[in-house]
């Protein structure tokens, strides 16, 4: 296993510093970039075969169990298809877009590319919750370069909003770390500072009082990274700043990250504080990032930007899911994780081929999609049906399961004022796609750039959605992972 961990955190640097150099062509780096995510892809594949769910591995520094595989999961798949999609998206990007007359930077692309995907990996696979932090504010900095990557005057803008915002959420994050580490040292000493397994096993002796505040702020420093009202204000701008392929990591892969730091440190400090304290204010920040999002969702323009409120109502689904706290809620969390990854991702890759189609993202000045790219069109169709949760897309299973846990808790109250607010955003995301889609061409389109090979990507990961959501018990790795991983969360031991 320490042999596939080390292919894991030691072959992305190594391809970054390659790229960087500027000794390899444009075409070598497209294949180069190929060949490094099958073999990650094919090393976590391995890592699967070594451990199975219901056991554990860590050497003190590295820690791998049933949730941190789950994620891992997650993120390796998005890096696997943004890898192979990355070459059809750059060579567009090179001829009509933003790398027009800067074809170099493509190299410069692959390297922030890969790192950022690396350093959400030492995310997942770190035991400390220190260093979990470190690797959290690592994220900011590699990504905050691939925000402004475009270098106009809105990436600019956005990344220094990103970096500004982030990192102050963070620094309330390190201090929610630091009251946990003292809370540590009263009762536990010095031994293992911040290691999370020996926390988790002496949680119940460290003081409530500590841990509240700790909490508060872990919650809203990981909040703000997760993209949570009112700390979501550099979500939209950079979503709709970044490269379309980052922009869908962004949503996908990091807001998947921030929340797996929170669950760690809620393993925690649920034993010692009780589930009600954090459920009430799990439930107000996941109420305030719907409703935050339903009005900007109905009057947007920008269409990234709409997809950037789409996913902070995703994210609040899976926050109130959290704040529930049940093994089928929890369990709807981390499958809608998955989904919503796989969808979104998707969603961001057509929102850049429909920019790179009609030079232009306000759709309002997009029309007769069906027309004019046909191609495009249907699977933005998909698209649209997958993440508002119609069947038989994944996002309907794991989102009714949700809100049919909200009304057998008891909150019938909140869970009417939950649907209707998923109706507002519903709404607009409806009313702006259709638009799109239908009515007469007022401005053509430069042509259809869905070739095969990419629309047989978008079609395989709308269809692993519907196909693990609904068939999970004939993926019987995936069906224990995820069970395991609810287990983990819920705060029973996987041994």
């Amino acid at each position: 296993m320490q042999q596939m961990l080390y292919i894991l955190i030691g072959l992305p640097p190594l391809f970054a510093a390659l790229a960087i150099t500027k000794c390899l062509s444009n075409n070598m780096l497209h294949w180069f970039n190929r060949v490094t995510v099958l073999i990650i892809a094919g090393t976590f594949a391995r890592m699967t075969m070594l451990l199975q769910p219901n056991r554990i591995f860590t050497d003190g520094t590295f820690y791998l169990d049933a949730l941190s595989m789950w994620f891992l999961f997650i993120v390796v798949t998005l890096y696997f298809v943004a890898g192979l999609l990355s070459k059809v998206y750059l060579d567009k990007e090179a001829t009509r877009g933003y790398l027009e007359r800067k074809a170099t930077f493509i190299g410069k692309y692959y390297a922030l590319f890969t790192m950022f995907v690396w350093t959400m990996f030492l995310v997942l696979l770190t035991q400390n919750l220190g260093l979990m932090w470190v690797c959290i504010e690592a994220t900011t900095l590699v990504s905050a370069l691939l925000v402004s990557f475009k270098h106009t005057r809105s990436a600019l803008e956005a990344a220094w909003k990103y970096i500004m915002v982030c990192s102050v959420g963070i620094c309330l994050a390190l201090l929610g770390t630091i009251i946990l580490y003292y809370a540590q040292l009263t009762v536990l000493g010095a031994v293992k500072p911040l290691d999370w397994v020996w926390l988790k096993q002496n949680a119940a002796l460290l003081n409530p009082n500590l841990l509240e505040m700790s909490f508060l702020f872990i919650l809203i420093g990981y909040g703000t990274k997760i993209g949570l009202a009112p700390m979501h204000t550099w979500l939209p701008d950079a979503y709709s700043q970044a490269p379309s392929l980052i922009s869908g990591l962004l949503s996908g892969a990091l807001c998947a990250c921030a929340i797996y730091v929170l669950m760690r440190n809620m393993v925690i400090i649920v034993p010692a504080v009780g589930i009600a304290f954090i459920l009430n204010l799990l439930y107000v920040f996941a109420f305030l990032t719907v409703a935050v999002a339903v009005p900007f969702a109905i009057v947007q323009r920008d269409i990234k930007r709409l997809l950037a409120y789409s996913s902070m109502e995703n994210i609040g689904i899976m926050i109130i899911g959290l704040a529930i706290f049940t093994n089928n809620a929890v369990s709807a969390v981390l499958l809608h994780l998955f989904n919503h990854a796989m969808i979104k991702f998707a969603l961001f890759f057509l929102a850049g081929t429909i920019i790179q189609e009609y030079q232009t993202s306000n759709m309002m000045r997009i029309h007769g999609m069906m027309r004019e790219t046909p191609y495009t069109a249907t699977f933005t169709l998909l698209g649209m049906f997958a993440i508002l949760g119609m069947p038989p897309f994944g996002i309907f299973f794991s989102k009714f399961t949700i809100i049919m846990e909200i009304f057998k808790s008891g909150q019938y109250l909140l869970g009417s004022l939950f649907v209707l607010l998923l109706a507002g955003v519903l709404m607009g995301v409806v009313y702006h796609f259709l638009r799109m889609l239908s009515c007469a061409p007022k401005r053509k389109a430069l042509g259809e750039l869905l070739n095969f090979s990419s629309m047989a990507i978008l079609l395989i990961m709308l269809v692993s959605t519907i196909a693990i959501s609904t068939c999970l018990e004939r993926f019987p790795y995936l069906q224990l992972l995820l069970s395991s991983a609810t287990k983990i969360v819920i705060g029973g031991t996987v041994l």
